[in-house]
Parts: C-alpha cells; sequence; structure tokens
C-alpha cells in the first residue's frame, strides 16, 4: 500500500496538481526551506506514517532529507482525491 501511496502523491507533484498552505510555506520559512525543498521531498522521501483517523482525511508524513536536514512534510489528498494538500514541514525528530 504505501508504495501506490507514494506513485499516487508524486504523480500529483509532478503534474503540478498540490496547494501548499500557508501555514507549510510559513514552517518551512523559519528552517530557511524554500517550496522546492518541499516538492523535493515529495518526489524523493519515503513514506514514514499514515495517521487515518482524522476526519479531515488520512495524512501521510513523508520523510526526506535536504542538504543534511531530516525533515518531514505532512500531506493529505482533499476529498476528491485530485489536489495534493501539503500541511506542513518541520524538522524530523
Amino acid at each position: 500500500m504505501s508504495r501506490e501511496i507514494m506513485i499516487r502523491i508524486r504523480r500529483a507533484v509532478r503534474r503540478g496538481r498540490y496547494l501548499i498552505t500557508d501555514h507549510a510555506l510559513d514552517e518551512a520559512g523559519f528552517d530557511d526551506l524554500l517550496e522546492g525543498d518541499i516538492l523535493e521531498i515529495l518526489l524523493n522521501g519515503k513514506l514514514d506514517s499514515i495517521y487515518a483517523d482524522d476526519w479531515r482525511g488520512t495524512r501521510y508524513v513523508i520523510r526526506g532529507e535536504i542538504e543534511e536536514l531530516e525533515l518531514d512534510v505532512v500531506c493529505r489528498f482533499q476529498e476528491d482525491g485530485n489536489l495534493l494538500i501539503i500541511i506542513t514541514v518541520y524538522l524530523a525528530d
């Protein structure tokens, strides 16, 4: 299942079917990250966690590295499944 999720996430990014929330951009800015860094993690990172108990929809945590920093990007698909919503990004614990 995780392979299929990553294929779906990467397809959305490559097709430009994503929305980065203001919150995600703010959090990225605190760590001197750019939009391209977030997309890089989604395209090359690994699925770290799935949270299916959220009433807004299943969230996925993708973990990857940018310039030796280990980062997590949290995302979900819009209800209709056509748009990937990038919720936040943060330094991994």
